[in-house]
């Protein structure tokens, strides 16, 4: 069961609840998003269509049995980088054309621009869709750092016995990471009939548990570490040996050592399934803020006023690609972004990114100290052209920023 925490938004934040949505602005489409029922969240049947992905991409803990992810009392203050904000036109442009429910950036830890579309607010949490992978290979790195994962060269099994007969036998931790496991398992989305539908009933339809599902997969299609393929059972498995190592829940674990330490504003809530087991590679719910101070954790190394929440080396690891490791380059692992710990990297030492399907965001250009973060309602769960309009606004931004 989901418990709200009682916040003060305004702590700290002075006249930075600036939100720059002018008076009257039309987002994209509004009645295809669902604007003449009230952006209705829909039921377990329907959340994902179009004319409810508004509503229920904020409203995941009323469709689904959740867990929080609790915050502390300590928030990170978010102030504006100046009196008043840049009100740069391109992003007036992206706004009017693009299916972003929340769109915001900062520099130097500071608000450059912060925006709502289609009824949201600041008060709404936003899901994540795969952008929670990120989150979870960083709260790896936190438990190797203390010592309940000895090394990620250990085989899965070490940690999951229960995987001991899958095709995650004997793949190491760092291949499961880099998406390099070779486990045969097909990611296509919006099919009833592919592996990643499967991998998500226990959630979706609560049927089943994940690691029942897990069991099932024995085939492998490449050695690990030959190549990568984006696979969501990778991070689900990577979800398992952390709540082993730790003896926590993935939520519990998160909670204590990466959300509430990094000074988040609410709490978040994580998706279960029927035996109360975190989907890790999925609909991790938070306030927009809270997805910027993440990104901002992520900009400054894993630390936060001089106190090292994350340690810098595996946020360095998890956010770059080691020299052996050419399948994982950019243009090599996709033909646009490479791969780093469950993190995206852009080419072009553009920065890294946690993506999500349907828009989801959080991009990191650290030498410029810049942060932006998008949620959205794409109508299919992935958009070759709207993926495109989304990095043209982050590579004007970079530029924008860069002369700030």
């Amino acid at each position: 069961m989901h418990v709200t925490r009682s916040t003060n938004l305004r702590r700290g934040l002075g006249v930075a609840l600036l939100l720059l949505h002018a008076a009257g602005h039309a987002a994209p489409d509004e009645a295809a998003h669902g604007a003449t029922h009230g952006y209705s969240h829909g039921h377990a049947g329907n959340w994902f269509s179009q004319q409810h992905a508004v509503g229920a991409f904020t409203a995941m803990d009323k469709l689904f049995p959740v867990r929080p992810v609790p915050a502390g009392s300590d928030v990170w203050p978010l102030p504006p980088v100046v009196p008043s904000a840049p009100d740069w036109p391109f992003v007036r442009r992206y706004l009017d054309t693009h299916p972003a429910t929340g769109l915001m950036a900062l520099k130097d830890g500071r608000i450059l621009f912060e925006h709502y579309q289609y009824g949201r607010s600041a008060e709404h949490r936003f899901t994540s869709f795969s952008m929670a992978k990120t989150v979870v290979a960083m709260a790896i790195g936190v438990a190797l750092a203390e010592g309940r994962i000895t090394s990620i060269d250990d085989p899965v099994e070490r940690y999951e016995p229960a995987l001991a007969d899958s095709a995650w036998k004997g793949v190491s931790l760092r291949h499961v990471l880099q998406m390099a496991s070779g486990v045969r398992f097909d990611e296509t989305y919006d099919r009833d009939d592919t592996d990643i539908t499967r991998l998500s009933r226990p959630w979706t339809r609560y049927e089943g548990a994940f690691v029942e599902v897990l069991k099932t997969f024995h085939e492998r299609e490449a050695a690990p570490g030959e190549r990568f393929k984006y696979i969501s059972a990778d991070t689900q498995v990577l979800g398992h040996v952390l709540a082993r190592a730790t003896g926590r829940s993935v939520a519990a674990y998160v909670g204590e050592k990466i959300w509430a330490p990094m000074g988040a504003e609410a709490d978040a809530f994580w998706v279960l399934d029927t035996t109360g087991v975190e989907a890790a590679y999925c609909c991790l719910s938070g306030r927009l803020r809270d997805w910027a101070r993440l990104g901002q954790l992520l900009l400054e190394r894993g630390q936060r006023d001089g106190r090292s929440i994350i340690p810098g080396e595996w946020v360095d690891a998890a956010s770059g690609v080691r020299a052996a490791d050419r399948h994982l380059q950019p243009g090599t692992a996709t033909r646009y972004f490479g791969y780093g710990y469950q993190t995206w990297i852009f080419p072009e030492q553009l920065g890294f990114a946690l993506l999500g399907i349907r828009g989801q965001a959080v991009y990191v250009h650290p030498r410029l100290k810049l942060v932006m973060v998008q949620t959205a309602v794409w109508p299919q769960s992935s958009d070759a052209a709207l993926a495109r309009q989304r990095d043209g606004l982050w590579r004007e931004l970079v530029r924008a920023a860069a002369a700030l």
